[in-house]
């Protein structure tokens, strides 16, 4: 799942109110961040294959840290414990309550991943761990649809638990959704004949040399050689 991501962190504001959206999109967006990060240092693993699924060409084949089931257990705890740690200000109770909220906020990537993705969802870190997914990337429509639903919903519940502190406030948020969709869509096209960043550093990739097309260096030798061979004119 990609936008639907936040809905979660809009939900999320009925039941902790003083939680920024900064912390709650950064919290359901955790796992997506540590899994960014251990590819780049080469702990797990994807491939681009275009047509691996309909809604988009990555095959996540090794990912046991960032996104099994008692890893996302795990990083939704160093999550809460890393609030707690920083929001030393306020009284133990409403710090208790908001890392509760932004715990839950990082786990939830992982129920909603579990609908979106092939079977590449491990339960544990082991290698023969058991995979799950149920594959909604195989169906573009019914993976649109879940992702518009849970954003949706997401944000009738933020515009019903919060009061916009003026008329100018509402439009802002009203603007902001909309926005979110809008950068959502690029994302939501099924992307099985579309060049993205991972497409370009994966065409660079050792297992895939960059190809260089002669033509042009064709075009400007064979003028080199009419021009030698040119007789010359005197006027």
């Amino acid at each position: 799942m990609f936008i639907g991501h936040y809905g979660v962190s809009l939900a999320a504001k009925r039941y902790n109110p003083r939680l920024s959206l900064a912390s709650l999109f950064l919290a359901v967006q955790f796992l997506d961040v540590v899994f960014s990060v251990l590819v780049f240092v080469g702990v797990e693993k994807m491939r681009i294959i275009h047509g691996f699924t309909a809604f988009n060409p990555y095959d996540l084949y090794f990912m046991p840290y960032s996104h099994s089931l008692l890893g996302a257990l795990a990083w939704s705890v160093v999550f809460a414990i890393g609030f707690l740690v920083v929001a030393r200000r306020d009284a133990m109770a409403r710090r208790l309550a908001a890392a509760a909220v932004l715990a839950a906020a990082v786990f939830s990537h992982f129920l909603l991943d579990v609908p979106m993705h092939t079977r590449d969802l491990p339960l544990g870190p082991g290698a023969g761990s058991p995979k799950i997914g149920l594959g909604l990337w195989n169906h573009p429509v019914a993976a649109i649809a879940a992702e518009l639903a849970v954003l949706v919903a997401g944000g009738l519940v933020y515009l019903r638990a919060t009061r916009p502190r003026s008329p100018g406030a509402a439009v802002a948020t009203v603007a902001f959704g909309l926005v979110l969709i809008a950068r959502g869509h690029r994302r939501l096209r099924p992307r099985a004949h579309r060049a993205d960043g991972l497409d370009a550093l994966h065409a660079r990739s050792p297992e895939r040399p960059r190809v260089r097309h002669p033509g042009p260096r064709l075009l400007r030798s064979a003028g080199a050689r009419r021009r030698r061979h040119r007789p010359e004119t005197i006027i």
